[in-house]
């Protein structure tokens, strides 16, 4: 009994030095990159396009421990619901704040706005649109999982088309 009773101490102690020497090297710069899943929303954009698939890679530099400002660049292709319509090339630049929660910063929430260059390929049109995006996540150890609700303006009197990115990826704190 006295050994269990000083093995848990031992594991207590070296438990509470690992996550106070945790907290201490917390990282003030990382960089990111996730794979994506975008199911459209809006309905114009929804009724022509299946879904979108990409990803992002970007670079966040730190505000004390909880807040970062970040960098992204992505590329995602919209598949056509019809061979009428073309697919369509989203690659959006953006700069936005993250922010992280609970003690381990376990938990995020994050806010991107930019500018997005959008390929049509129903007719080969280019355009330069605003795009931004809002969305939350769990950072487990180097690995993050998150969703944002994102989509670039269409131009004219076509609103905007809208989607759910479902993301997963890495994180490397430098």
């Amino acid at each position: 009994m006295k050994f269990a009773f000083r093995g848990l101490m031992v594991i207590a102690m070296v438990l509470i030095a690992g996550s106070y020497n945790g907290a201490q090297a917390q990282k003030l710069f990382f960089l990111f990159a996730h794979g994506q899943y975008a199911s459209p929303v809006q309905t114009g954009f929804k009724n022509d396009y299946n879904f979108g698939l990409g990803g992002e890679a970007g670079a966040g530099i730190g505000f004390g421990t909880k807040t970062f400002l970040t960098g992204t660049l992505g590329y995602t292709v919209f598949d056509a619901k019809t061979k009428e319509l073309g697919n369509i090339i989203y690659v959006p630049m953006k700069l936005g704040l993250r922010r992280y929660f609970l003690p381990a910063n376990l938990l995020f929430i994050h806010v991107d706005a930019g500018v997005a260059h959008i390929k049509d390929k129903t007719n080969n049109a280019s355009s330069s649109r605003f795009s931004g995006d809002v969305g939350a996540g769990v950072k487990l150890g180097p690995f993050e999982v998150g969703v944002a609700y994102d989509g670039f303006s269409r131009g004219e009197s076509a609103g905007y088309a809208s989607w759910w990115a479902f993301k997963a990826g890495w994180r490397f704190g430098l």
